[in-house]
């Protein structure tokens, strides 16, 4: 059993969320969004076994687990004189040009804008391994099996942009949800490498599986007013800024994929039976889906209450924000100690 400290692969938000001003004028800034966001060190658990078949070849089996982790960033605006009007960018659908709604009006409304992402990771393998002849203190293996691996994460951003007074007590809450899942399912091969020296050893794996990734995403949008009930009960429509009813639901596909391993141990042998191991280990995953990369920004707005105020708001024209697989690599790497017992 091992304990993990790894760090999974920072989550692209490529696209400005939230700016004070219009896309590519001068002095316009960027305030969330265009980065990417990290979870730092993600603590986790992997437990193995190993099984002698023969002298030279034996079944093996790991399974390893990260729990969720989640971070973000917001900003606010007061709305007061003198405030930063707080905008959402997007490119109209319509004129091809880039536009914006205010998420804060001074003196009418204020506004703020959270995001967050969180993410979570396990995996499992199953191997045979066979023992070439040994030399000297060094025994090779070479490793032949199947590997899973599953990736998930989601990217929410939440707005509010409540009326300040005299203008009512109105309130405007958004949310845009885009969440993602990968599973890898593969067969794998590789070497493994291990010099015994006295109470100390060391090995060294590299390992590369093939196979299918069935990528997942669910893409789910809202928004929360009393704006319509002269600041009675709040009513739900569909669609924030960014997850709209053209782009809304649940999309899958599978690619082909690679995922390679390198993993580097150093033990010392506590008792002939009982060792202590310290390593390293670096995971990569091809054609990935993350969430921030399946945001599109071309948007037709006269589909959304969030956009026009209209609650009878019904999508004319061209059916944007259309929904597009967009993959990229993903990659994962972390440390591990870990306690062995010989039965």
């Amino acid at each position: 059993m091992e304990a993990l400290v790894w760090w999974l692969q920072d989550s692209p938000v490529p696209l400005p969320v939230v700016t004070d001003g219009t896309v590519g004028r001068p002095n316009t800034q960027v305030l969330m969004g265009d980065h990417a966001l990290s979870t730092g060190a993600n603590a986790g658990l992997r437990v193995s076994g190993s099984y002698a078949l023969t002298n030279h070849s034996a079944l093996e089996a790991n399974f390893f687990y990260f729990s969720s982790r989640s971070t973000g960033a917001s900003i606010a605006s007061s709305g007061q004189l003198g405030s930063t009007n707080l905008i959402v960018p997007f490119i109209d659908a319509v004129t091809g040009r880039e536009s914006g709604t205010e998420l804060s009006l001074a003196p009418v409304y204020s506004g703020s804008a959270s995001e967050q992402v969180t993410n979570k990771l396990l995996g499992a393998e199953l191997n045979a391994t066979w023992a070439l002849p040994p030399t000297e203190a060094w025994k090779t293996d070479l490793i032949g099996g199947f590997r899973y691996l599953r990736l998930q994460e989601t990217y929410t951003l939440t707005t509010q942009s409540p009326d300040l007074p005299p203008f009512g007590n109105e309130t405007w809450d958004t949310t845009d949800r885009f969440a993602t899942t990968n599973n890898f399912y593969g067969v794998q091969a590789g070497v493994r490498a291990r010099y015994d020296q006295g109470p100390f050893f060391a090995d060294g794996s590299v390992k590369v599986a093939l196979g299918a990734m069935a990528q997942g995403v669910n893409i789910s949008g809202s928004l929360v007013t009393n704006s319509f009930t002269d600041g009675g009960a709040p009513r739900t429509f569909p669609g924030g800024y960014f997850a709209l009813p053209t782009n809304i639901g649940d999309y899958s596909q599978t690619a082909f994929a690679v995922v390679p391993e390198v993993a580097l141990n150093l033990g010392y042998r506590i008792t002939p039976s009982t060792a202590i191991v310290f390593g390293y280990s670096f995971v990569y995953a091809s054609n990935v889906v993350r969430p921030g990369n399946q945001i599109n920004r071309t948007v037709n707005t006269t589909q959304s209450v969030a956009y026009t105020q209209d609650p009878a708001a019904r999508l004319q024209g061209v059916p944007q924000p259309a929904f597009k697989f967009n993959d990229s690599g993903f990659w994962a790497q972390g440390i591990n100690v870990g306690l062995v017992l010989r039965f």
